[in-house]
């Protein structure tokens, strides 16, 4: 029974390795989690500071490069099952020494070390796949295609794009306790920052922030047992929140209200929570109680706060 017992175990062992190796050997197809506060996406900064051709030009040359990466990377896929069969063949070796009465477990020892540096190698060859890039990447560069015709000509962007993760502690904006003594940490990621002088002289700044919520893990005592038990932590939500403000050119433009663009307006999937066209400048904000919010979107904010402003006659 003993002797059972442990050929079964390595046999559970054995086939376990083999299906990781095979899963290891096949190209990741699995797209990135959509649920809520568990998006996993390749984690990319960009610092925006050029003219909006060179920008979408080095934003396209980074996808291709991890894309090229990642590609190279493919050839090496099934070298651990290889590795991993060598050693099988090493062990028949010993096996058939057996059947002719030598004993022998030289080459299964050298099986064994083949089949452990197979499974580091898969390892490691996982952890070298690339993941998704986030919708935002596509949808910042398509922001910056729109508005490129509108910057002043010789000007540039200014601000970053920030996807390394909304969730990051050196993100967290404060954090408050209930009587229960657990910890709430509330995030502020400024994911998009933009700043651009127009062709028509007025001044743009674009700022969209996620704001999510997450409480942190904590012991609670049983009313049952008595016994202290860990309770995980847990994503209270997210929600999108758009800053725009434009510094009006006083000798092109003056503001006019306008009816179809007013606080409590609903533009697509945000809500106008703050409008002041005070200073000679429009200030909103826009939230959205949405995780993701599209460029769409975004551009259409843009295009009904341009609806305040009235050409002067010349």
């Amino acid at each position: 029974m003993p002797l059972l017992c442990v050929v079964g175990v390595l046999a559970v062992v054995v086939i376990s390795l083999f299906f990781y190796l095979l899963n290891t050997g096949r190209k990741k197809t699995t797209p990135a989690s959509t649920a809520p506060g568990k998006k996993d996406f390749n984690p990319v900064y960009v610092s925006i500071a050029d003219k909006p051709d060179s920008i979408m030009k080095g934003m396209d040359a980074f996808v291709a490069k991890v894309r090229k990466t990642e590609s190279a990377g493919d050839k090496w896929r099934w070298i651990p099952m290889l590795i991993f069969l060598a050693g099988v063949g090493l062990m028949l070796i010993d096996g058939i020494l057996i059947v002719l009465g030598y004993f022998s477990f030289i080459f299964t020892s050298g099986g064994i070390l083949l089949w452990i540096a197979a499974f580091i190698m898969a390892r490691s060859l996982r952890k070298s796949d690339s993941k998704e890039f986030s919708p935002m990447y596509k949808g910042t560069k398509e922001i910056i295609h729109t508005l490129r015709d509108d910057l002043k000509p010789g000007s540039t962007f200014l601000g970053h794009l920030d996807l390394t993760g909304a969730m990051l502690q050196t993100k967290v904006a404060r954090e408050t306790k209930d009587t229960q003594n657990r910890t709430t940490q509330y995030f502020a990621d400024q994911w998009l920052s933009l700043k651009a002088k127009l062709y028509d002289g007025n001044v743009l700044r674009v700022s969209a922030i996620q704001k999510s919520k997450k409480r942190k893990s904590y012991t609670k005592r049983s009313r049952i047992s008595g016994k202290y038990k860990m309770k995980p932590e847990k994503f209270k939500g997210s929600e999108q929140e758009l800053k725009v403000r434009i510094v009006v050119n006083p000798q092109a433009y003056q503001i006019v209200p306008s009816p179809t663009f007013r606080q409590g307006q609903n533009i697509g999937k945000y809500t106008i929570a703050a409008l002041s066209t005070e200073g000679g400048m429009i200030n909103v904000v826009a939230n959205s109680p949405f995780e993701d919010v599209e460029q769409e979107h975004i551009l259409n904010i843009l295009k009904s706060t341009y609806s305040l402003l009235q050409r002067k006659a010349a």
